[in-house]
């Protein structure tokens, strides 16, 4: 899968993967993981936080092509 972008908001998701934007809130930090699948950027405002997907690791996670080792290591340095 080539893409110029490497990551993309969430309603931005259907363009690529052709599944809805609910078919990833849903799996939103259980099955796709924070700082591996999406992320949140700095940002100063209180009440709106953009959120970025990682086209890679979506693409990846897709097919079965996930990183198990590196996912286990960020679950394991949570707090």
């Amino acid at each position: 899968m080539r893409h110029t972008k490497k990551y993309i908001q969430e309603k931005n998701l259907p363009e690529i993967f052709d599944l809805s934007t609910d078919f990833f809130a849903q799996r939103k930090k259980t099955e796709f993981i924070e700082g591996i699948h999406f992320f949140i950027p700095p940002n100063s405002s209180k009440t709106k936080k953009a959120i970025l997907w990682d086209i890679e690791a979506l693409d990846n996670w897709l097919r079965g092509n996930f990183n198990s080792d590196r996912e286990l290591q960020e679950l394991l340095s949570r707090k």
